[in-house]
């Protein structure tokens, strides 16, 4: 179920539009993606009070205690163990960017024409001249994945996570994104006609320029359920244990090994770090490129529960 009210504090505070989602209350953000012409996408994230209930929903279940997580508000089946996804982490915004520039994609044009070469299957062939398709893993609060879907460089985006809140708010956020650019497009044409055009559609795909988002839950630490298909494979900021490290570079072979393109993000210090770059390096030990990059990011804003984020987490700032 989802309901939403503004708030404000002042009269110089802009409105904070607060949404329930399943009981948890959850604010817009308007995030700006340089590489889509500064493009606003609107995500939700958990206010203070959402984490409280969540963290507390987390905490209950660890006891395995139905009936307090009735008394916090939560049903049962939408927690499992952490409530790091409600809430947006700074690697979002860099993946986000990256895989939505045009020279990721042209490169990536580039590469698929290599493997045609090398390769006479109908396989590779049937790859050139399309779109790829993209898998994210620990989708969260979805921004790359919007962002994706904003690109229009994505045949089909697939989002997953192991926690259902986190995909509803990315099915709730993708709502409102296209109902904002279906104003924006209807008042743009209201323009162009007013001017003296005929009015006819042009050949875009969709109304509203959006790829659709499929979601769905999916556990990277259960090995015993196959990747899901994806010829660009994405996480950002989901190493947050080394067990989470482990799995995410056993997924990864999995995804090299059948041709998809992987890429992670990750904020520094994270604990799974260590552990997914050891784990890769151990799985193959030639492979190129295993290590992360430094790129020019940004922290978020918006205060954090302690146990989601500690005191002087460097993820966090008053300023973006």
């Amino acid at each position: 179920t989802t309901s939403t009210t503004s708030t404000t504090s002042t009269t110089s505070t802009p409105i904070t539009k607060i949404h329930s989602i399943d009981n948890i209350p959850c604010r817009e953000l308007d995030i700006h993606i340089q590489s889509l012409d500064d493009e606003i996408i609107t995500i939700l994230e958990a206010t203070s009070e959402g984490q409280e209930t969540l963290v507390d929903a987390a905490l209950t279940e660890e006891d395995d205690d139905d009936e307090a997580l009735l008394d916090v508000g939560v049903d049962k089946n939408i927690v499992r163990e952490d409530p790091y996804g409600a809430v947006l982490w700074p690697a979002a915004s860099a993946v986000s960017e990256y895989i939505a520039r045009d020279t990721f994609w042209n490169d990536h044009c580039e590469q698929q024409q290599q493997k045609h070469q090398q390769s006479s299957s109908s396989s590779s062939s049937s790859l050139l001249g399309r779109r790829p398709s993209l898998l994210e893993l620990g989708t969260g609060t979805g921004l790359v994945a919007l962002s994706a879907s904003v690109s229009r460089k994505y045949s089909s985006i697939l989002a997953t996570d192991y926690e259902t809140v986190p995909l509803r708010l990315l099915d709730e956020a993708f709502y409102l994104n296209r109902e904002r650019r279906n104003n924006i497009n209807n008042d743009d044409d209201n323009d162009v006609n007013n001017n003296g055009d005929d009015g006819q559609d042009g050949d875009d795909e969709s109304s509203n320029n959006m790829t659709p988002i499929t979601t769905s839950l999916f556990d990277i630490c259960d090995l015993s359920t196959p990747l899901p298909p994806g010829d660009v494979i994405c996480a950002a900021d989901i190493l947050y244990e080394p067990k989470t490290g482990i799995a995410l570079a056993q997924r990864t072979m999995e995804a090299l090994e059948r041709g998809s393109r992987v890429v992670i993000g990750c904020s520094p210090g994270r604990p799974g770090r260590p552990a997914f770059l050891e784990e890769l390096k151990r799985l193959k030990s030639d492979i190129s490129g295993a290590e992360f990059v430094d790129m020019e990011g940004t922290t978020c804003t918006g205060k954090r529960h302690s146990l989601i984020c500690g005191e002087g987490s460097t993820s966090v700032s008053n300023e973006p």
